[in-house]
């Protein structure tokens, strides 16, 4: 539409002033209002200028048709205005809309993208109208979509996961909407085109078909791993029926997997009565709320064929994402190897390898549990200390092998004489002891006595050899002789010596005369505490190292007491009583914190050494302020805590209680090791002691004392050395004395140990000039 049309005026309606000049001259109207029309104002001025011509009418017609251009112009504007603003709203929406939008002619390049396709085809203005579209898409779709646009004629096209890349070339995958623009006039048509990005979609798809494909893998491997796993995996829905039972059972049960899939319950009904109470209350647990956490349980079930295994039953909760419970997974695992294993080492730690009698450590159990009882029920009881007259002299002449046999003779006679409430053990070599428990007056442990000599007077027949034996006996009472055990059996022994001095084959009571360390004991209590107050107390160090090679791997702190009037006491002497006066805590620590600061000394003197070892009380492990202070006083020497080392007594851990476990554990994460002192000589169990945070054990000097000897007690260090490396564990040997028990040791895995045969324990300064100056 040109200008001439668009301002053309609506005819002028003439006025009544006006109308009899139209009539009058009609043609000379028209003509000027063509002429008008036409722009051409030189005719209008000619028509205009000639004679009768009203010129009033024509300048109110003028008027009229001046007004009517205004507003036409006006209603232009206002036209204009309204499409200008349509416009803005359009490009406010195509530059500010989340979705990339490109405009493109027929031959394929871009003349329009909003800010979105600029972002995510890389795009800028210097380059955009210089683009083609089919260059943003990859070669192996490209055909595809040309060929969707180019047959487009109407409506619009849906490409789903379209390969595209940016004007850089990086690839990524987008759903393409193409659709055609109405022309505007003459234009020539247009396609608009919008890109939605997929790539992180298409991506965790892919990652949720991997992860698919791996769950089945996995469930497949699952399935291979549990058909042949010796252990017995079920599966159990949420009613308890069973979805899955692996071929496993039938070899632990004696019952195929269909069995338990068709009967839910027969597995309760294989539990020993004596264990069923314990599995009814598990069951009650997981009913009450099956999401119960994993529960480890030991149960004894009876086999098809009447056999009695050891199972250890686990199971735990499936839950789904929604946290609902789908059942439960678990597995049943034989353990009655282990379990037979257990109590084997539980009997060798509570009983005397050789004879079969309780041993000295469980002695001291059952000693402790009789005084308790004699204590709270004021009674009296006794204990007799046994030792063989000249059973030397047999070992040495006959061998070890014929003293050993008589030995088990002799405590097969003993055991017959013993009543069920007291208790036989043999503490070593030819020495016995005898508690009796509940007598009613002393003469009845004299009774006793002459009848245990009386059973001397048979004669044993040992290999051809015939043996009259006499034996001496030491008793103490309780509570006329000793308040505690340890006493109890210093004094019984002291006894029996004083038979012996007396001629042999008899008994003697205690008598405090008897006692020479009493004065001194006395002494000792007097003078502890402020020893201790002063720090009086020094240091020796015992050498530990490397088997196979010799080297020094570390060093055992000992304490002594160079006592002004006594001279210098090992702790044999005075330990008892810094633990009967509940100064054994206070020691420990003392020791520890002069053993790190001569660690610090040795490392400013340039002076290697690997380790230090100290050893704590049970009592110094069940004080929760423990911890806190062993990590002051290492911080405070500036020792690195992984060379320290801790030893905690075995019988400590049977007696404790399980906040030590915790102790133990903070211990741990200082970076301290922790050692098992006397492994092997207390009454223990691996299933309790295994789960603890040990790094090393140390077998007891005792047992390192019989290799070489004949006898079984090889075959137990062997036994101890093997659980404590299958569970991960490093072996320390203590007290060795000869070669052949170093290369014992070491070739069965003990790669560390200590004793006379490496030097005694040393002052600071002996040490470092023996084992650490010039090396």
């Amino acid at each position: 539409m040109n200008d001439e049309q668009t301002l053309r005026p609506r005819s002028p309606k003439p006025s009544q002033s006006a109308a009899s000049e139209a009539d009058a001259g009609p043609s000379l109207r028209e003509r000027a209002l063509e002429a008008l029309h036409a722009r051409r104002f030189d005719l209008v001025e000619e028509l205009l200028s000639r004679e009768g011509f009203n010129q009033e009418a024509l300048i109110e017609n003028l008027r009229i048709y001046q007004a009517e251009l205004e507003i036409q112009n006006g209603e232009l504007i206002q036209s204009q205005a309204r499409t200008q603003q349509a416009l803005g709203r359009f490009t406010a929406f195509f530059n500010t809309l989340p979705i990339a939008e490109l405009v493109i002619d027929r031959h394929g390049l871009i003349h329009e993208a909003n800010p979105a396709a600029q972002r995510l085809f890389g795009l800028d203005q210097d380059h955009l109208r210089q683009h083609f579209f089919a260059r943003l898409i990859a070669k192996p779709d490209r055909e595809r979509v040309v060929l969707a646009w180019t047959n487009l004629t109407k409506g619009g096209i849906f490409l789903p996961e379209i390969r595209l890349r940016t004007r850089e070339g990086e690839a990524f995958i987008g759903d393409l909407h193409l659709a055609i623009l109405p022309p505007l006039g003459e234009e020539i048509a247009q396609y608009v085109c919008a890109i939605i990005d997929r790539t992180e979609m298409v991506r965790q798809r892919q990652c949720l078909q991997e992860t698919t494909e791996r769950l089945r893998e996995s469930y497949d491997h699952y399935r291979v791993l549990a058909d042949f796993s010796s252990d017995w995996e079920f599966w159990r829905d949420v009613d308890g029926g069973y979805l899955y039972v692996s071929p496993a059972c039938e070899k632990i049960s004696g019952y195929p997997p269909q069995a338990f899939i068709l009967d839910p319950d027969l597995f309760g009904r294989l539990i020993l009565d004596t264990d069923r109470e314990r599995w009814q209350t598990h069951l009650e647990r997981i009913q009450s709320d099956p999401a119960t956490p994993q529960q480890i349980l030991e149960l004894r079930i009876r086999s098809r064929d009447g056999e009695v295994h050891w199972i250890e039953h686990v199971c735990i909760a499936v839950l789904d994402a929604d946290n609902r419970f789908l059942g439960r997974r678990g597995v049943n695992r034989d353990i009655t190897e282990r379990k037979r294993f257990e109590e084997q080492l539980e009997y060798l730690a509570q009983h005397d390898a050789l004879t079969g009698l309780f041993n000295r450590t469980y002695l001291q159990v059952r000693l402790e549990q009789c005084l308790q009882r004699a204590r709270r029920y004021r009674r009296q009881c006794a204990l007799l200390f046994l030792d063989l007259d000249r059973f030397k002299e047999i070992n040495d002449t006959l061998g070890h092998g014929v003293g050993d046999d008589l030995l088990r003779q002799i405590a097969d006679l003993l055991k017959a004489e013993v009543r069920s409430v007291d208790t036989l053990a043999r503490l070593g070599g030819d020495e016995f002891v005898i508690l009796l428990e509940d007598i009613p007056e002393p003469r009845f442990a004299a009774h006793f006595a002459e009848r245990i000599l009386d059973l001397f007077k048979q004669t044993l027949v040992v290999a051809d050899h015939s043996f009259l034996m006499t034996a001496s006996i030491g008793i103490s009472l309780y509570p006329g002789d000793a308040q505690d055990a340890e006493t109890l059996i210093q004094h019984a022994d002291l006894a029996m010596y004083r038979a012996k001095q007396s001629g042999r084959n008899g008994f003697s009571f205690f008598a405090p005369e008897m006692s020479k360390g009493v004065a001194e004991r006395r002494q000792i209590e007097q003078d502890l505490r402020l020893v201790l107050d002063q720090q009086a107390l020094i240091l020796h160090y015992q050498p530990q190292v490397n088997l196979i090679t010799g080297q020094l791997v570390g060093i055992e702190a000992i304490c002594r007491w160079l006592h002004p009037q006594l001279g210098l006491l090992t702790p044999e002497r005075f330990l008892p009583v810094v633990d009967d006066m509940g100064l054994s805590d206070e020691l420990n620590l003392r020791v520890l914190e002069a053993g790190c600061r001569q660690m610090a000394a040795w490392d400013s003197a340039a002076l290697w050494v690997p380790r230090l070892s100290v050893k704590l009380a049970g009592s110094t492990l069940d004080r929760s302020e423990s911890v806190e202070r062993i990590a002051g006083i290492v911080q405070a020497s500036g020792l690195d805590a992984e060379r320290l080392v801790l030893e905690i007594g075995e019988s400590s851990l049977m007696t404790r209680s399980e906040a030590l476990g915790q102790t133990l554990t903070d211990l741990r994460a200082l970076g301290a090791n922790l050692v098992l002192d006397n492994f092997g000589v207390a009454c223990f169990s691996l299933s309790r002691i295994g789960c603890l945070p040990l790094t090393q054990v140390k077998i007891s000097r005792s047992l390192v004392a019989g290799i070489g000897q004949g006898g079984t007690r090889e075959s137990v260090v062997r036994v101890l050395i093997g659980a404590a490396r299958a569970l991960g564990w490093g072996v320390l040997a203590a007290g060795i004395e000869t070669v052949e028990q170093a290369n014992f040791l070491a070739a069965e895995g003990c790669l560390e140990g200590s004793g006379p045969l490496y030097g005694r324990p040393l002052p600071a300064d002996a040490l470092a000039a023996q084992w650490l100056l010039g090396k």
